[in-house]
């Protein structure tokens, strides 16, 4: 049997070493999972893979990282509005239920003045959102069907089911604008208030 060689370059074993446990962060979490989604859809995108090939691999890493999104900005709206969000729980895995959730934490820091009010472009964004939110639940609801085929080896998806990779970077990409910048405005404004 042929061994295939997973270092051509003959690089040192420390060149592979990942130290996975100094990123505890939701923040990073995205972050790598976003450069992955970039990635592995350039390869489509420049010609060098088939959209067949990456295609459950990349819709799966934008569903997941959607769903990062909403979770990381839940913490951070929730912890403002002193509520409690447990992201293992009933919202564990459901789009519709962190989008809900989300809108309704916004709203409330936004009376606190914990957050720009909405008329500065959170409804716009939201609605990227959830048009984002919509696409990759109607895709992959629970989050299983992109994970593993079924046993009997009949498609989950159906034999002539056709996703765009192009409309569904556009999609993810509009939707990562608002759940990738709420931290970030709300770490701004705690500066800006308690210096």
């Amino acid at each position: 049997m042929l061994k295939q060689d997973n270092n051509p370059r003959k690089l040192h074993d420390g060149h592979f070493m990942a130290h996975i446990g100094l990123y505890p962060k939701f923040s990073t979490y995205v972050a790598f999972y976003t450069t992955s989604i970039e990635k592995l859809y350039r390869t489509v995108s420049e010609g060098n893979e088939t959209a067949d090939a990456v295609a459950i691999p990349l819709l799966f890493l934008m569903r997941h990282t959607l769903e990062l999104g909403y979770k990381y900005s839940l913490v951070y709206l929730c912890e403002r509005n002193s509520t409690k969000f447990e992201p293992e729980n009933k919202e564990r895995h459901s789009l519709e239920k962190l989008h809900k959730r989300l809108g309704s934490e916004y709203f409330q820091a936004a009376k606190h003045d914990f957050v720009p009010q909405p008329e500065n472009g959170f409804d716009e964004w939201y609605e990227l959102t959830e048009k984002g939110m919509r696409f990759f639940d109607e895709l992959d609801k629970g989050s299983t069907d992109l994970r593993f085929p079924k046993i009997d080896e009949i498609s989950i998806f159906g034999r002539e089911r056709k996703v765009n990779l192009l409309e569904a970077k556009n999609i993810f990409d509009d939707a990562m604008m608002l759940l990738s910048t709420i931290a970030d405005v709300i770490v701004e404004r705690d500066e800006r208030y308690f210096r």
